[in-house]
């Protein structure tokens, strides 16, 4: 007997059966994925429909499954770079806030306010158009504008939004404003929480309320590094959720940790920004 030749026989059918017993493992493997994500949706949806909590087309975002971390650099104003606009008087306030009154209040044009209030600021404020509405208050007669990062909103940054203010007449008649500027990705991109996934952790930490109804699901960015000059931006989920009451909640996600975003939402000088950390 020829026990080389055996020999190789045997090594190659040991090295066959391996390779057919992994592939078998692989297809095992996915269908046990599969099976779990089938069964995670099917768990989520049934909580929410037994605790009344409707929500609308959730996000479908094949196209925004993935997504880097950026970072960005306070941008500081000297008064040879203070932009300049007709019928506008700016001064710098500590090195980084351009305050800017009208010399002559603005009436806005267009019946819709909302757009006015952009429309104003993409013609009349600098690089107003990498800044989004994001509320108006008309108690207190202010709209505020939140800077974008990689053409999405970036929440809630002291360094990075836009106040109008307007009189009684709505003409507006100041503004303030600061930036952030230099934005770099951060490393490759990273796989994203979906909008479901979401709602299980929104779920699971008893964040979403029975009779209530999730209004809005967005991508954006959460400052993670905001006490220094150069910040780190995280993609988050931005959750809206209308109440039994009629009040409404809004919860931000980590999209690629699913932490809870605890995030400072009036816009004051910053002390301390933290996550709320997995329990």
């Amino acid at each position: 007997m020829d026990w080389s030749r055996t020999k190789t026989i045997f090594i190659w059918v040991f090295l066959v059966l391996n390779l057919f017993l992994y592939t078998q493992y692989l297809e095992s493997y996915k269908e046990g994925e599969k099976i779990e994500v089938l069964g995670e949706t099917m768990e989520i949806e049934a909580r929410l429909k037994g605790d009344n909590i409707t929500y609308i087309a959730l996000p479908n975002n094949k196209e925004s499954a993935s997504a880097a971390y950026y970072s960005g650099q306070i941008k500081n104003f000297s008064p040879s770079e203070v932009p300049y606009f007709p019928n506008q008087s700016a001064k710098i306030e500590n090195n980084n806030k351009l305050i800017v009154t009208m010399d002559k209040p603005v009436k806005l044009q267009k019946s819709d306010t909302r757009d006015s209030y952009t429309d104003f600021v993409h013609k009349n404020v600098y690089e107003g158009d990498s800044y989004v509405l994001w509320d108006i208050d008309e108690e207190k007669k202010e709209a505020t504008f939140f800077q974008k990062v990689n053409d999405v909103t970036l929440y809630y940054n002291v360094r990075g939004y836009i106040k109008l203010y307007w009189d009684d007449d709505n003409r507006i008649i100041s503004y303030e404003q600061t930036m952030l500027e230099k934005h770099e990705k951060l490393d490759k991109e990273q796989n994203l929480l979906t909008a479901r996934q979401v709602l299980q952790i929104l779920y699971g930490k008893n964040l979403l309320k029975p009779d209530s109804q999730i209004t809005e699901m967005n991508l954006g960015y959460s400052t993670i590094v905001q006490l220094t000059q150069t910040q780190v931006f995280a993609p988050t989920w931005e959750v809206r959720v209308k109440l039994a009451d009629d009040t409404e909640e809004i919860h931000f996600v980590n999209a690629v940790q699913g932490r809870i975003v605890e995030i400072q939402n009036d816009l004051t000088e910053i002390v301390e920004q933290t996550e709320d950390l997995e329990e």
